[in-house]
């Protein structure tokens, strides 16, 4: 018979993935970390030794690659959660396959886990019982005395000795067991737990193979519904798509718009030094203009850039931001003050350490932590070590101190700080600069998040210059955001110099595509 025609069966189960820890850890650290194990296990779990077992669990003929071949072990996005499944041609395989395959994994990072404290809780425990018969053989002397006032002088000064030997021993038993009670609960508490979040279900529908007419009727009801749920997508979405969703909900101005990058890039790139001529560059130098702007008089000087969520692009707007001010002709200085999650030292090829909590804690360190870059003018603050507590280490009077240095050592200071929804530090620092820049992750970044954000840091008394839309999607052979961002004004019309900006763009793409240099951008005060 034709294997390929024979039905297939598919069975799942899904594991989570708790680390455990000291309940007073940043829980942000703690899922950061969690997510970051839950990857290491996706490798573990399809390892030869672990096959093995469950191949002679279930006495399987099959060797561990025809196993392996057979499982597909996957992340749950986000989550700490890892999914196990198994396809083939018997129900009651996969679902054993998948069942013992977690199992066994779970047993063996159980006992790895135990091994590690497994001897010194025996070597306690080994002490604890000597002592026990040592002190049950002194109450065994003391009983044998007999009446105390019976005894003569020099036997009670023994039975005294002996007293006073069962309450030493009585303490340094209290003690070790004491010690074994507190390593048993450092077991418990340091100890990755690993559960069965969603057991595997005998499968009782094939996935395949699928016949024509299932396929038509398949294509058919699945363009309905997907037309059906594209609609209503839309309607429900509550994610910030467009400069009318941010005037709408927050009274905050769209100071830049920044396209989603190509293939070939990512949101570790300075795209203003790399790829200068790209749409994203130019977006970068809108923005610069669009911040001299806010205060002509007296330009921000110190800016901090953050966003709502993790993922919304704040270290990526916050690097090419301070490139291009610093390509713009000024002394600039990057300070990452993500001291959760940092980042910039990867995108400038820098060492983590010494950084902003070596400059903090000894001034002598402060002229090693600023590093020049690539980048003419730019100076890079890198993170340093960990500190056991950013929030206070940032709102201390030192770190007052040492922006108020870099100030005068600098044009402009920007900061790049963690989420204002996932921690405090954000608000804090909201607090110590001129201006806060907000980016927003288009499609991504939902209303009432960015609400919570802006109303976050203006509680404390930050000043938010305006928002940076990230990661929009370009169309027309991407410049349509060009034409998007230039459509838009403070009254939401086409601004005066629209056909003047359409002319000069059209030259540009000519210049562009015949591979000239473009002269596009030299003139902020027509796009600003």
């Amino acid at each position: 018979m034709n294997r390929n025609a024979l039905p297939v069966y598919r069975a799942s189960t899904t594991l989570s993935i708790d680390r455990g820890g000291d309940p007073r850890e940043d829980p942000y650290y703690v899922i950061r970390t969690s997510e970051a194990l839950a990857s290491t296990y996706l490798v573990q779990i399809e390892a030869p030794v672990i096959l093995e077992e469950v191949r002679s669990r279930l006495g399987l003929e099959m060797s561990a690659n025809a196993i392996k071949g057979m499982l597909t072990v996957s992340q749950v996005e986000g989550t700490q959660l890892i999914n196990i499944s198994a396809q083939g041609y018997d129900p009651a395989l996969v679902k054993a396959l998948v069942e013992t395959t977690a199992q066994v994994f779970i047993e063996h990072q159980t006992e790895e886990q135990e091994a590690r404290y497994q001897s010194r809780l025996a070597d306690i425990e080994a002490q604890a019982a000597a002592l026990e018969q040592s002190l049950e053989e002194t109450q065994k002397s003391i009983t044998g005395m007999g009446d105390p006032d019976a005894l003569p002088d020099y036997a009670r000064l023994e039975l005294a000795q002996l007293q006073t030997q069962r309450t030493n021993q009585q303490t340094r038993l209290s003690v070790l067991l004491q010690s074994a009670e507190e390593l048993r609960l450092s077991m418990a508490r340091y100890t990755t737990r690993i559960s069965v979040f969603e057991p595997a279900e005998l499968p009782v529908a094939p996935i395949g193979p699928q016949t024509m007419r299932n396929i038509m009727l398949a294509a058919v009801v699945g363009l309905m519904i997907g037309v059906g749920a594209a609609f209503l997508i839309e309607y429900l979405d509550d994610t910030v798509r467009t400069p009318d969703d941010v005037k709408r909900v927050l009274p905050l101005s769209v100071l830049g718009i920044v396209p989603r990058l190509g293939k070939n890039s990512s949101q570790a790139d300075v795209v203003v030094a790399e790829h200068p001529l790209r749409p994203a560059a130019e977006a970068f130098r809108n923005l610069r203009t669009s911040i001299q702007f806010t205060n002509l008089d007296e330009p921000p000087r110190t800016l901090l850039v953050t966003s709502p969520q993790p993922t919304d692009g704040k270290s990526f707007t916050a690097a090419n931001l301070a490139a291009v001010i610093a390509q713009g002709g000024k002394s600039v200085i990057l300070v990452d003050a993500d001291l959760r999650h940092p980042t910039l030292h990867r995108t400038f090829d820098l060492p983590l350490e010494p950084g902003l909590t070596e400059a903090l804690l000894a001034a002598e360190d402060r002229p090693r932590a600023l590093r020049q870059t690539e980048v003419e003018h730019l100076r890079v603050v890198s993170v340093g070590s960990r500190a056991p507590d950013s929030t206070e280490l940032l709102a201390s009077q030192t770190f007052k101190r040492f922006i108020a240095d870099l100030r005068e050592q600098a044009d402009v200071v920007v900061l790049d700080s963690p989420p204002v929804l996932a921690v405090a530090d954000a608000a804090v620092l909201s607090t110590l600069v001129d201006g806060v820049v907000l980016v927003m992750d288009v499609g991504k970044t939902r209303i009432p998040a960015a609400v919570q954000a802006a109303e976050r840091i203006a509680s404390v008394g930050g000043l938010i210059l305006g928002v940076v839309l990230n990661r929009v999607k370009a169309r027309s052979g991407g410049y349509y955001y060009y034409y998007y961002y230039h459509d838009y004004t403070d009254n939401g019309r086409r601004g005066p110099f629209d056909w003047l900006t359409r002319r000069k763009h059209r030259r540009h793409r000519r210049q562009v595509d015949s591979g000239r240099p473009s002269a596009i951008g030299d003139q902020p005060e027509l796009t600003a």
